[in-house]
């Protein structure tokens, strides 16, 4: 009896099963673009459960829905995932080097916020502690490890290089 051949037939099954695997997450996943401008990315696969992610110019107080104080830990997980999905990204038949997400008007970079908790909730905050998700020639680059304290009243349209992203669960 051969086991080998056994053996490369299994791994070879369980091969096709995770490249198909891999290409259905990667199929679900779309960049939304409107004009010029990447104004969010649908169907962001984080740990089994799909996201959609909007881009928005304003303040923590006006853009997220009443009673929110963040996302928690899903702010840095949402975050990781679009530089995850960069290449992803990348691929979509509608992406060009040329766009960037809504809001952001530097040629140099731009400073995705997601909030993770704030010191109230949305309209009332004060302070809000945001994840950053870095977006600079072309791509998601970097997730630097500290919140960042941002005045929740402070309005993002006067701010060339800054915006929020808003988390939903994808329909």
């Amino acid at each position: 009896m051969n086991i080998k051949p056994a053996v490369s037939r299994r791994l070879a099954s369980v091969c096709a099963a995770l490249c198909l695997g891999v290409a259905g997450s990667t199929q679900a996943l779309s960049l939304v673009v409107e004009g010029d401008e990447i104004t969010g990315v649908s169907g962001l696969d984080i740990q089994g459960q799909r996201y959609d992610v909007t881009f928005r110019d304003g303040a923590f107080n006006a853009l997220y829905p009443a009673e929110l104080s963040g996302y928690g830990p899903l702010a840095r997980t949402v975050a990781q995932a679009l530089l995850a999905a960069t290449p992803s990204i990348q691929a979509a038949p509608n992406w060009r080097a040329d766009l960037r997400p809504r809001g952001c008007q530097s040629a140099d970079s731009c400073t995705v916020l997601i909030p993770d908790h704030s010191d109230g909730a949305a309209p009332s905050a004060r302070m809000t502690q945001a994840v950053e998700a870095i977006y600079a020639k072309d791509r998601f680059s970097a997730v630097p490890e500290p919140l960042w304290p941002f005045d929740a009243a402070t309005d993002t349209r006067y701010m060339p290089d800054m915006l929020y992203a808003i988390i939903t669960p994808a329909r």
